[in-house]
């Protein structure tokens, strides 16, 4: 059987709550707490894009995930569990059957997920969260938000055991630790990519097949940062591939115009790929490296479906 992985970071994908759309009413306090639709957060200030923007975006954002027609779908900077049905249910025709979401420790409230499409044959066998993993103590406060202070995950390495045929996948969706050229950050980065790695190791030697993928936040080929090798770990491990030339680009930097590989797929060695595929008909009119097809609606001011291109492997299992 053929079985279509994609990553795809969704860029700040948020519940819409009923109070945000109505005045306070005391007598129905249900009505006002629930979430009612979806919203986008315009930047980490987080100002709210307006409704029917919204409405034009996440059209886009579907678009780009039901063209690009995964079999299971590792996704990036979702609120929760709620918005990703609620997704699933208004834009998406509720393409997926399955959804699996773990709240993680971004402050900004960003977490990862998976989700399995409608009708495809496989198994969920195991769920396993890694948000407390290294943790030293908890809740601090710096800024805004509620911090894990010592945690290795920015926000997690949510593990899911998947039985495909006759062989058990074990599928890690992450979002490593954003780049700011700063030293921390990398070595951050690189604590992600060895953690990753020892779950890699684990799943390989209890006879699995291990993949890490989503949001690894580093271009390896052209790092931000001169010596950056954060992903070193992963990619030189022995036990994964990368599918993906060595030109290859997946996000669209706006405020430096710069095109960049942040989403990856590195699938067990033993693994059967049989082709790859960036989607990119979802960016901003303002990214001039893509001359293709775009959709109609998609102008230069948050209708592009992501910042992020929706990234997939096909394999044989």
């Amino acid at each position: 059987m053929n079985l279509k992985l994609t990553t795809f970071n969704l860029e700040n994908l948020f519940n819409r709550y009923a109070f945000l759309d109505a005045p306070w009413d005391e007598r129905h306090y249900e009505n006002y707490v629930q979430a009612v639709g979806v919203v986008s957060i315009a930047s980490r200030e987080g100002d709210l894009v307006s409704y029917p923007t919204t409405e034009i975006q996440r059209n886009n954002t579907a678009n780009a995930i039901l063209e690009t027609e995964p079999d299971i779908l590792a996704v990036q900077e979702v609120e929760n569990l709620h918005t990703l049905r609620i997704f699933n249910d208004s834009y998406l025709d509720n393409y997926f059957e399955k959804m699996i979401l773990v709240d993680g420790n971004d402050p900004r409230g960003i977490d990862v997920g998976l989700l399995v499409r409608r009708g495809f044959a496989c198994e969920i066998l195991n769920i396993r969260t890694h948000i407390d993993d290294g943790v030293k103590r908890r809740g601090s406060r710096k800024g805004f938000g509620y911090l894990a202070n010592g945690a290795v995950f920015s926000r997690d390495c949510l593990e899911v055991d998947i039985r495909a045929g006759k062989r058990i996948l074990t599928i890690m969706v992450n979002h490593f630790k954003a780049q700011d050229r700063n030293k921390t950050s990398i070595d951050r980065r690189k604590a992600q990519a060895e953690a990753a790695l020892n779950f890699v190791q684990k799943a390989d030697k209890e006879g699995k097949l291990p993949i890490v993928l989503g949001d690894l936040n580093v271009d390896m080929k052209h790092p931000q940062t001169p010596g950056d090798d954060s992903l070193a770990p992963l990619l030189n491990s022995g036990l994964l591939k990368d599918h993906f030339p060595e030109d290859t680009w997946t996000h669209y930097y706006v405020p430096e115009k710069k095109v960049s590989r942040l989403d990856y797929i590195l699938t067990h060695k033993d693994l059967d790929v049989a082709g790859n595929e960036v989607f990119r008909k979802g960016l901003t009119t303002k990214c001039k490296q893509y001359q293709g097809e775009r959709y109609p609606t998609i102008g230069q001011e948050h209708t592009e479906a992501s910042d992020h291109c929706p990234t997939s492997v096909v394999m044989n299992i």
